[in-house]
């Protein structure tokens, strides 16, 4: 009796046990984030374990209809931009394999019940891509790429061929384009508005974890790993009998050393790193990507490290590599996150990115393509076959980006503006919704907002592109080349400027500290350093400073503006001569000049100011001679013409304002927390749907930071109090301005705007 008691006594335990490990299992499987949330709960090391669960998504979502905005583009162009490959290989395993992989969820019956595949488009929609849709899109043209209607939007094959940093061949990969971060849409009462140039609403955070998990899942899981060879083979009927297990066996030994080195190794040393250096990201979530922070620790950090062993050099110090610690000081945390910027009118102006820092489109756009993981070699010094920076980047490729974004015609014709993509128009939007009075638009409130508009937005953002109302022979007209707010009547401060064969829009810039904004991203360029090998043969001295007459600072040197500028020069003038040795003959020399441009590859001199004594003063007679020049550093962020605003939602330059009412608002009265997604869009405040600031806060001081919103399962919580996600500055908050005015404080650019006004304004912006 007493032993039948204690079996039964642990036969209840068993049950009891299996019990909790079938419902832990179901958690897991159709309720991730509680699982995640509860097993980061019990700790460091649970916390750890609990990043092996898949992230939580949002929820399928089916929309009724779908549409193209009209943005100058021919269904040809849009269709092979959304696809098109500009060399990049972001995913970690081949294209094929990438298909048949399945999502990283657990179930009760995963040993036999497989799970649904990531490259589903109705799945990688949960993370905000864009899927094919046969009732919209455009069809297929001749020079389509391979993936068009089948790839979400911005997922783009790369042909397989010779890694040039390894010298091993590699199947057909698959890598992100600029159409991924650069394509947006509007989704409001089941209407889904698809715009090109607009920013994406995307979570490569979270598709980047997603990718990682499954291809472990694959290898750790026996009999995921099975039914992973399996299929692969099941597209290779000839394939059978011996050579068939063969070929299983190299799968699975191929899918560890991916899952062991290029996920958990890679993984596992950037956290030590910043565990070291007691550094975090800061969380990027839908719409937004540290993008140079990210690009510097590719091509300095990752391209340089050893692929079987990624948390130290491929080439060490005594082969003219870097020192351990130099190759972790080459790594930077994610504290700058940005969103996606819309590229309408981008090639006509004279400086790119928010931080107006690249003045060159190759480098911008290269130098992108190096940061999505193009393959190159940084770290093979002694195969004349694969020099060094030879890589699988597609200048052609990308210059045609460049080329479409531009437009044939030349910039400055008035008579119909910009030639090439065109910002969508919210006349035409609204025409999707009749009869809602959310899209109308009051012509009175749109004249009484242009007046405003001249009073507190033309001093940064200049005229409209696209304005009626304003002449193109109005000396405030955008195409004229004077600008009637200069104020020192400089060259550089004319409206528009000729630089080279370029006649260029100059986008205004202004002083980070003025404006208030979160500095961020300012600083990336500015404040780090970088430690580069010596058999790279980089020298930022040589090959940026002195041909743009900047003698520079030893600091200056090491900076990572100075450092990426000439990496990325080095891969684009390999290009130049891998195109030589496979056509047999050297590009001919216009060619060569049509795609390189006449820019120059210079950093921003109003970013970096040479520090020199007045002449014939006691400091200049003592630096005479001196081999070094000190530099003022003096971030900026430059201001862009406004036409498509209405569609670029969360605003300033980091998401953080989530409606262009709130931008309008002082900034105390701002949200603090709101959640991001491909979420309904508001067209009555512009943007993002959060709480409505009462009328009586409009000038009040903020009162206690409420409790955090509680967003929808798959959606990002946007934390102001996060690094990088200030949402400070660009403030309208001053009393009426007159003669006996104090100064403004830093970041408050013009009066407190009532509530009618704000609704003015909006509506003058919304015909933009």
């Amino acid at each position: 009796m007493k032993l039948r008691s204690i079996l039964r006594g642990l036969g209840r335990v068993v049950l009891g046990v299996i019990l909790v490990a079938v419902m832990l299992v179901l958690v897991a499987s159709y309720a991730p984030h509680m699982a995640r949330d509860g097993v980061a709960a019990l700790g460091r090391w649970a916390s750890i374990g609990s990043k092996m669960l898949a992230p939580p998504l949002l929820a399928e979502r089916r929309l009724e209809k779908c549409a193209w905005l009209e943005q100058n583009w021919s269904d040809e162009d849009r269709a092979w931009f959304h696809n098109v490959s500009q060399g990049t290989a972001t995913f970690p395993v081949p294209y094929a394999w990438f298909r048949k992989l399945e999502r990283p969820e657990i179930s009760p019956l995963d040993p036999i019940i497989p799970r649904g595949l990531i490259s589903d488009p109705d799945y990688l929609a949960r993370l905000g891509f864009i899927s094919p849709n046969k009732e919209c899109d455009p069809p297929a043209g001749d020079h389509t790429a391979q993936g068009y209607g089948v790839l979400p939007i911005g997922f783009a094959v790369l042909k397989g061929g010779t890694d040039p940093a390894t010298g091993a061949n590699f199947q057909d990969g698959l890598g992100l384009t600029c159409a991924a971060c650069h394509t947006g849409r509007v989704i409001y009462k089941g209407t889904e508005l698809r715009i090109d140039g607009a920013p994406a609403m995307i979570d490569l955070q979270n598709l980047e974890r997603i990718i990682g998990l499954s291809i472990c899942y694959a290898d750790k899981a026996p009999w995921r790993s099975g039914r992973f060879a399996n299929s692969l083979l099941d597209d290779r009927p000839d394939v059978t009998g011996m050579a068939r297990e063969a070929e299983k066996a190299a799968t699975r030994h191929e899918l560890r050393e991916i899952c062991d080195e290029k996920i958990f190794g890679k993984v596992g040393a950037e956290q030590a790193i910043l565990t070291r250096r007691k550094m975090a990201h800061t969380d990027e979530g839908f719409g937004r990507l540290d993008a140079l922070n990210r690009i510097g620790n590719q091509v300095f950090h990752e391209n340089l490290a050893d692929p079987r062993n990624p948390g130290k050099p491929a080439v060490g110090e005594m082969a003219g590599g870097l020192t351990d610690a130099a190759f972790d000081g080459n790594f930077a945390a994610h504290t700058a996150p940005v969103s996606f910027p819309p590229i309408w009118d981008v090639p006509n102006f004279v400086w790119a990115q928010y931080d107006a820092s690249i003045l060159n489109p190759n480098i911008r756009n290269i130098g992108e393509a190096m940061g999505v993981a193009a393959k190159i070699n940084m770290i093979d010094v002694k195969d004349p076959a694969r020099p060094l920076f030879s890589s699988t980047v597609d200048v052609a490729a990308i210059n045609r980006v460049e080329k479409l974004l531009l437009g044939a015609k030349h910039p400055l014709d008035p008579q119909v503006g910009f030639s090439g993509l065109h910002a969508p128009k919210w006349a035409e939007a609204a025409t999707y919704f009749p009869g809602d009075r959310n899209w109308d638009i009051d012509e009175t409130e749109v004249v009484a907002g242009r007046g405003l508009y001249r009073k507190l937005c033309f001093e940064c953002h200049r005229a409209p592109v696209r304005d009626s109302e304003i002449p193109i022979d109005d000396p405030d007209s955008f195409w004229m080349e004077e600008n009637t707010d200069q104020i020192n009547n400089l060259p550089e401060d004319k409206n528009w400027i000729l630089l080279g064969n370029e006649r260029l829009f100059n986008v205004v810039q202004k002083s980070v500290a003025v404006m208030g904004t979160d500095p961020e991203q300012a600083r990336v360029l500015t404040e780090r350093q970088l430690s580069l090998p010596g058999y790279l043969d980089i020298d930022p001295r040589r090959d940026v400073l002195l041909p743009c007459d900047m003698e520079g600072h030893a600091a200056l040197r090491t900076s990572f503006v100075a450092g990426l500028m000439a990496a990325v020069r080095k891969v684009e003038d390999q290009w130049f001569l891998d195109m030589e040795r496979l056509n047999g003959q050297a590009m001919p020399a216009e060619e060569v000049s049509a795609i390189k441009g006449m820019r120059p590859n210079c950093p921003n001199p109003r970013v970096f100011k040479p520090m020199l004594p007045e002449p014939n003063s006691h400091a200049a007679k003592i630096t005479a001679g001196a081999p070094s020049v000190a530099y003022l550093v003096e971030p900026h962020y430059r201001a862009r013409p406004l036409d498509g605003v209405w569609a670029t939602a969360p605003y300033l330059h980091n998401g953080s304002v989530p409606t262009l009412d709130d931008l309008l608002t002082p900034q105390a009265v701002r949200p603090l927390a709101f959640c991001v997604g491909p979420v309904e869009f508001d067209p009555a405040r512009v943007g993002l749907p959060v709480d409505r600031v009462p009328a009586s806060e409009v000038f009040a001081v903020h009162p206690a930071a409420p409790a955090k919103p509680q967003c929808e399962s798959g959606l990002t919580l946007f934390d102001t109090s996060e690094r990088g996600n200030s949402n400070l500055g660009h403030s309208f908050e001053d009393p009426d301005e007159g003669a006996d005015s104090p100064p403004r404080p830093l970041g408050v650019i013009g009066r407190g705007l009532k509530p009618d006004e704000r609704a003015n304004l909006i509506a003058y912006l919304k015909t933009l």
